[in-house]
This record gives C-alpha cells, structure tokens and sequence, in this order.
C-alpha cells in the first residue's frame, strides 16, 4: 500500500514537471515573437525616419540654389538651374543675367533611384530609393518650370521614395514649389 502511494507522487510529480517545462516553453516563445515585433517596428521607424530626413535635406538643398536662380529649364528628368552672373568677390553683377558657363544641373535617374545633384563640374548624389510611379501607382515627370507672371517663375520638384532597399516598401510622396527670387522678365 505504500509502495503504491509512492509511485501515484512520483508519477504525479513527473507530470507537474512536464507541465511546467510545457508552459515555460510557451511563455518563452510569446516573449521571442513580442521582441521580434518589437524590433522589427522598431527597423520600420528608423526607415521612415532616415527617408524623411533625407529627402528633406536634399529638398533644401535644391531649394537653396533654386531660389537664386536666374532661370530653370526642365528636359525630361533634368533640370537646369542658371544661377545670376557674379563679380570676383561673389556679389551680383547687375543688371541681373543668367551665368551660362556654370549651370546646376538636378537629374532623376530611375534606372539607379538616384538623384543627382552636378554643381561646379562635381555630381554628387543628394538621394537614393526613388521610383518612377506615386504611391497610388501612376507614373509621374520629377520636374516642371513655369512663369506665373512676367518676372516671376517656379520650379515644381515631385518626388516619390521608398522607405527602405527593399522594392516592396512603402512609397512617400514629396512635392515642393520653389519661386525664384532673381527671375528675369523673357
């Protein structure tokens, strides 16, 4: 009779092990799946972060050079700035004329997502991950100029950008109107 109730405990403490190894296992797999959520958002924010932040430098930059502009012409993906005519020391020469010989020139490249930014004979690259359709999917031209009244243009710059590497990211729309301070009358 003892021998009996010895083997019911020990059997029924190797079941409480079991279910508890059972229930650890599971607890522990909860916490694995919540920190893998975790750390994946946690990847998605600095994506969106990091893409927000780039495209709005390189927006200012543009933006910068684009306000001094004499002129701006567009050819498909590419935009010529022609920035005023300077003296030796850096000022305006007035009247206000374009300064043909050292043109910026802002290119969309599809093909590689980039845009590139060609400044005093230097072509830098101002931004990566860029896509030829909107986020709803259409196509769309990443330049446009035009005259609002005589003496007075804007450069229209679009832009759509994925969120990270990967083709399958979400897509960021980014449009800026620029008026050029130093427009002259055509």
């Amino acid at each position: 009779m003892l021998r009996g109730r010895i083997r019911r405990i020990r059997g029924s403490m190797m079941l409480e092990v079991v279910m508890a190894s059972a229930l650890s296992v599971i607890v522990l797999a909860l916490l694995v799946s919540a920190q893998l959520q975790v750390l994946r958002n946690y990847q998605r924010t600095i994506n969106h972060n990091t893409g927000n932040r780039t495209t709005y430098n390189a927006l200012r930059e543009i933006r910068e050079i684009a306000q001094q502009a004499v002129s701006v012409s567009v050819s498909g993906n590419t935009a010529t700035i022609l920035l005023p005519r300077r003296d030796a020391s850096g000022r305006f020469l007035t009247p206000i004329q374009p300064d043909t010989a050292n043109p910026v020139v802002v290119q969309v490249n599809f093909t590689t997502g980039r845009l590139l930014l060609t400044q005093n004979g230097q072509t830098r690259t101002l931004l990566t991950n860029l896509v030829n359709t909107t986020p709803q999917g259409t196509t769309y031209t990443p330049f446009a100029a035009q005259t609002l009244a005589p003496g007075v243009a804007a450069f229209h710059i679009r832009l759509s950008v994925r969120e990270g590497q990967d083709a399958h990211t979400q897509r960021f729309w980014y449009e800026e109107t620029i008026v050029l301070r130093n427009a002259t009358q055509n």
